[in-house]
Formats: structure tokens, sequence, C-alpha cells
């Protein structure tokens, strides 16, 4: 990257280390675990931006910054549709990260850090290697992800920079696969969501409906490979090796298929699903939850 070492320099101080502890009881226990390290980035003064997940359920949470010193938080926000967390810092402010004003595009140089430990800081350079679509099994869809050629040599929640040092995104996931990357989730969706995340004001749209399973694309179609302990598939009677062949009567083909037509519908909504499990179809309607009372 065609950047001075002075950049991420720069930068390191905007950066904390994330220690989350969840109740056992906690729904997302049994999947993401008991307790969860990544890292953040403040965003102003009191409020420092991460993956929603590193937040999800905790009853503890400790940032560390390149100070040494643990911090203790007024609260958190999460927020499913985005995939970002949010951090709220009590006592004295941390230094911010700026915002990146233009979208990534593809070619462009990037830099993220990281640590695994919290007096670590660590630094990975790349390129953008793709702007656009992502779908993953959690319920979880972006329009404009960006993929990076970039290798996370430490934890989730990892801060994306521009060149200069502008906030670009938050590195959600290291994909394993051809030629490896990391994923992340651009700032643009924090602007967007910013009353929500920020605690500045009402939500913006109702809430997605959410049917509480794992649908994996396969073969030209979607499967169901599990659902969520006591969710609402779980209720209904879904199951896993469950093939979905249409929601509400229209065929699904694939995870963005799938997705847009759940999301027509509002928590308390029946959804019929269309399936066929053991070679035989079946109609099972659901009764659509709403994922933020549920992980609440």
């Amino acid at each position: 990257m065609d950047s001075t070492v002075a950049t991420p320099r720069a930068v390191v101080p905007s950066l904390a280390f994330v220690h989350s502890r969840i109740p056992a009881s906690h729904p997302s226990a049994a999947v993401l675990g008991e307790e969860r390290m990544g890292v953040g980035v403040a965003i102003d003064g009191r409020h420092v931006l991460t993956a929603h997940y590193l937040l999800l359920g905790a009853d503890s949470v400790e940032l560390t910054f390149a100070d040494g010193r643990a911090r203790e938080l007024v609260g958190t926000r999460i927020h499913h549709e985005t995939g970002l967390g949010v951090a709220i810092l009590e006592g004295p402010e941390a230094q911010p990260a700026a915002l990146a004003t233009a979208a990534a595009t593809p070619g462009q140089p990037v830099f993220l850090l990281t640590c695994t430990e919290p007096n670590e800081r660590k630094v990975a350079t790349g390129h953008v290697s793709r702007v656009g679509p992502f779908e993953a099994f959690w319920e979880y869809m972006l329009d404009r992800a960006i993929m990076t050629t970039i290798v996370n040599p430490g934890l989730s929640g990892a801060p994306l920079f521009d060149r200069d040092g502008r906030l670009l995104g938050i590195v959600s996931l290291g994909i394993a696969a051809v030629g490896r990357y990391s994923l992340a989730i651009p700032i643009d969706l924090l602007v967007a969501h910013r009353a929500e995340l920020l605690g500045e004001g009402a939500r913006r749209g109702p809430a997605r409906a959410w049917v509480g399973f794992y649908p994996h694309a396969h073969d030209g179609g979607v499967v169901v490979s599990g659902v969520i302990s006591n969710g609402p598939a779980e209720r209904a009677g879904l199951a896993g090796g469950d093939v979905v062949l249409s929601v509400d009567g229209h065929a699904v083909q694939t995870l963005r298929d799938l997705y847009r037509a759940i999301w027509k519908k509002q928590p308390g909504d029946a959804l019929g699903f269309g399936v066929l499990r053991e070679a035989a179809a079946h109609v099972i309607e659901v009764t659509a939850g709403d994922r933020d009372s549920f992980y609440r």
C-alpha cells in the first residue's frame, strides 16, 4: 500500500480490545460462546464501533485502548440488520478515527488494525477486491459488502481504513476460500442507521420478520441446516434437512430470494414455507419473531 507507517500509527489510539462475557442462559451463548474477544474503533469520544456479535447478550464488556487502561461502559447497542454494534464509554473521551466520506471501490489500497490481546496492535495491508452483495446463513444480507485481499492477522471487529487513515468499514469475517479475504461492513451503514446505533432517535423503518433458522444455498436451492432453540422456526416445526421451495407461494432458489421474501413481513406476521422433506412436499406456517426481542 502506498502509505507511510505514520498513517497506521496515527489511528492506533482509536483501536480498542473488546472482551465480553455472556451468561450461559443467553440464547446466543450456545453458538457464539460465553466469552468473546475482538476489537473495536472509536468513532467519536464516547462511542466504539465493532461487530455486533461481540456485544450480543453481554453482561460484562471491557474495552482496553493503547494506553493499557480498561474502560467502563455506560451501555451497548446492537443492530442485527447491519451486523454492527456500539459500546458507549464512561469517563474520559477516546480519540476517534475519521470516517471516510467516499465509498470503497475495487482496487483501492486499504489497511486494517487488529490485535489478539489487550496490549498488542497489528496492521495488515491489501486492496479492495470487490464491493457487492453478500448473504450469510444467519438471516443476514448486505447489498454492498467490502471484500478485501487482506488476511486478518487478529480478531474480528477490526477497523478497515483507506490509505489516509479514514474508516471505511468494520471487518466482520475472515473467510477461507480461494484467495482468502476479509469481509467488511461498510461505514455508510453506520451513517444510515446512526439514530438507532447511537441512540439519537427512533428505529428507521419497521422491524424485519425473523425466522430463527440457518439456511444454506445448495445445488440451486436452499436447505435448512438447523434451527435456533425455541425460535420461531423450531416452534413451527421447520427442521434441519428441509429444502425450502417457496415462501407464501413464491418460489425461492437463493438466499437472496429467501431473505427478500421473509423481510416483506414484520414480527407477528405469518409466513408459509413450502418445503420438501423426505420426498414429500409440506407447507409449514411460521409466525415471524422479533430478533431484537429474542436476543435482548
